[in-house]
């Protein structure tokens, strides 16, 4: 036995989670038990809980019990006359791949544990907003989110994009951090851009897209709002300077 061993008595969650906390705290190879010392760590850990009057699960002396097995195996004397091939399998494989499956389970339950704990708890909550206010149109130059779609969708009509049963289409779509730049450039160059004139610039729906959703995370971040004169009509960006 290890003298200079210090056996600690955290709450274990049971004989496997023992057993791994002896292996790793010595960084002895899982694979490569050295069974005598750790049934003799074992057991004095047993005894110094009886000693703390501390009750003990039944699951630990199994433990006890099949540590004790596998040790009487090793002191038994070897058949010389049986070939190598046919000699019995390691009589620690079958706790090491317990081990094994323990130690992969509960790093699997720490990641989620970590992962609950990182990630704030969000509750909903429905709108609350007053019967008595009625709903009132939007002013001329501001749109709804309807609009704005069947706008988009008569980009879509305009370019004339056709779609066949079968086709193999092979294209190097920009981003939509590229889309960002190109709007801001243009808005740079003047304060109010026709959505229209910019979709013109560009050959395919994949381009089409990733500037409206240019043109919507600019909007999000307050860099430029977007005007409709008439319905259906042309989109108006307009930049907008920290001044405004």
């Amino acid at each position: 036995m290890n003298k200079n061993l210090t056996l600690e008595l955290p709450n274990f969650e049971g004989p496997l989670d023992l057993l791994l906390h002896l292996i790793r705290s010595q960084e002895i190879d899982i694979y490569d038990i050295p069974i005598a010392q750790i049934t003799s760590q074992y057991l004095a850990y047993l005894k110094q809980m009886q000693r703390l009057n501390l009750q003990i699960a039944g699951e630990y002396f199994v433990m006890s019990s099949t540590l004790l097995r596998i040790k009487s195996q090793y002191l038994l004397p070897q058949n010389d006359f049986i070939d190598e091939e046919s000699q019995e399998e390691d009589p620690r494989d079958e706790l090491v791949q317990q081990l094994v499956q323990y130690s992969l389970f509960k790093k699997i339950s720490g990641y989620f544990k970590d992962r609950n704990d990182e990630i704030p708890i969000t509750v909903s909550k429905e709108a609350s907003v007053s019967t008595d206010n009625k709903v009132q149109p939007l002013p001329l130059g501001q749109i709804t989110s309807s609009e704005l779609a069947n706008t988009f969708a008569l980009v879509l009509r305009r370019m004339k994009v056709k779609h066949s049963d079968k086709a193999m289409i092979k294209m190097e779509e920009i981003s939509i951090d590229d889309m960002i730049v190109y709007l801001k450039n243009r808005l740079n160059q003047a304060r109010q851009v026709s959505f229209f004139s910019c979709v013109d610039n560009f050959n395919n729906i994949s381009d089409v897209i990733g500037l409206f959703l240019a043109l919507l995370e600019l909007c999000k971040n307050h860099q430029c709002i977007v005007k409709q004169v008439r319905n259906f009509g042309d989109l108006t960006l307009e930049r907008i300077d920290n001044h405004d």
